[in-house]
């Protein structure tokens, strides 16, 4: 494994040297050509594009999952800390702790607990939950190494972070959606923390209520077994390829996994606890799946409806499939480092996650691949380096070391 603790003190260089804004906090995308925020004249001829209105593209782009890929480092940060007791990672964790307090504090200009997506380094009333569960886990994963008065104000964010989503019935803007209900599945992790950490009688009733609703008798971002059962018909396309699409993989593990692991380190007695095994197996089996030969993962899959055998779809004109390939196959092998722990085939899943992060290298830590595979609107999602990508790469190596699953040779 030298050669994986080469690569990941490369990896981790190359974040310092270029992923890290003013305030700490780490992009979400750099342009490949010049590994720096894209500018506006990246996006041409599309500039004039905007996703969220107010914004550039530019400053879309640099910060649309920054709140994930500052958790991410942060998390990777303390395991290397855990590791090496080296004071550097310590610091650089605790930069990052700075970066997810002063993306916090930008939220108070809507309410305390708001925790937005800070398009270019300033305020917006766009979130999700993706960005709350990367940072709040990389919250308490930091407080056993912060002094008291971090600790502090650790509890108060997560406290916070999580009544904002209670108060309103888990539900909020998403883009053009103007009144979503987020999944609940996710928010029984949540729900913990904020007990953990605050002490507050309320979070834990909320939780308590949320399983005995079943909110997560199976994970919530699956793909495969809804429609393998009937409960999710098939599409015309599905049809004519005699074949199961499935999509956005690496996301669907990287919630999923985070969300159950957690309930089964801080809850492994609840009575929902085998469920949430078997469903750590089953987004595992999904993932893997995805996985392409070449380490990357594939955006779409098709699997047979008879063999259960997975390709990767042509392309399309008239829809958005591509089944291109990305580099946030490292989520996946994060994701692996954490199922491993709770699975009985727990040398296979390490197995695959080595083989991940061995076939990264920094040049593959990208967001989209093949260029070909997209319309010419959309081929500038192949030309960024991801921070997502990044980060996850550090963080499954890190926590691998941390759990025995590989050491240094």
């Amino acid at each position: 494994m030298a050669m994986l603790f080469e690569r990941a003190q490369a990896i981790e260089a190359w974040a310092e040297d270029y992923f890290i804004d003013p305030n700490g906090v780490v992009y979400s995308q750099l342009d490949k050509a010049t590994v720096k925020p894209p500018t506006n004249a990246f996006f041409e001829p599309e500039a004039k594009w905007k996703i969220v209105p107010g914004f550039t593209p530019a400053e879309f782009w640099s910060y649309e999952n920054c709140g994930m890929t500052t958790g991410a480092y942060m998390q990777a940060m303390v395991c290397r800390y855990e590791v090496e007791r080296d004071p550097a990672a310590l610091q650089r964790a605790r930069r990052s702790f700075q970066a997810l307090k002063h993306i916090y504090g930008i939220g108070k200009q809507l309410e305390e607990g708001f925790f937005p997506k800070i398009y270019g380094g300033r305020f917006s009333d766009q979130t999700s939950t993706d960005q709350v569960l990367y940072a709040v886990l990389a919250l308490d994963r930091y407080a056993p190494h912060a002094d008291a008065q971090e600790r502090r104000e650790i509890a108060g964010m997560i406290a916070h972070m999580i009544q904002f989503w209670v108060k309103r019935g888990y539900r909020y803007k998403y883009f053009h959606i103007a009144d979503m209900l987020w999944p609940l599945a996710r928010f029984p992790s949540l729900l913990l923390l904020a007990y953990k950490h605050s002490g507050d009688a309320q979070f834990k009733v909320e939780y308590e209520r949320l399983l005995a609703a079943g909110v997560n008798r199976h994970p919530g971002e699956e793909r495969l077994r809804r429609k393998r059962n009937g409960e999710i018909k098939p599409s015309d396309y599905e049809q004519e390829q005699q074949a199961w699409l499935i999509g956005a993989l690496a996301d669907a593990v990287t919630m999923d996994v985070m969300e159950l692991d957690y309930l089964l380190r801080n809850d492994p007695q609840n009575t929902w606890a085998a469920t949430w095994r078997q469903s750590i197996a089953q987004m595992w089996r999904e993932a893997c799946l995805a996985l392409a030969p070449n380490g990357k993962v594939y955006l779409q899959v098709l699997v047979d409806m008879d063999t259960g055998v997975a390709r990767p779809p042509e392309p399309r004109a008239t829809a958005n499939i591509s089944g291109a390939t990305s580099g946030w196959s490292s989520m996946v092998a994060r994701a692996g480092v954490q199922a491993a722990h709770h699975l009985t085939e727990q040398q296979a899943i390490i197995g695959e996650a080595q083989r991940v992060l061995h076939a990264l290298d920094i040049h593959d830590l990208t967001y989209f691949d093949q260029p070909e595979r997209f319309s010419p609107m959309q081929q500038y999602t192949t030309r960024f380096f991801s921070g997502d990508a990044m980060a996850n790469w550090l963080w499954a190596y890190w926590q691998g070391r941390c759990q025995g699953c590989w050491r240094k040779l």
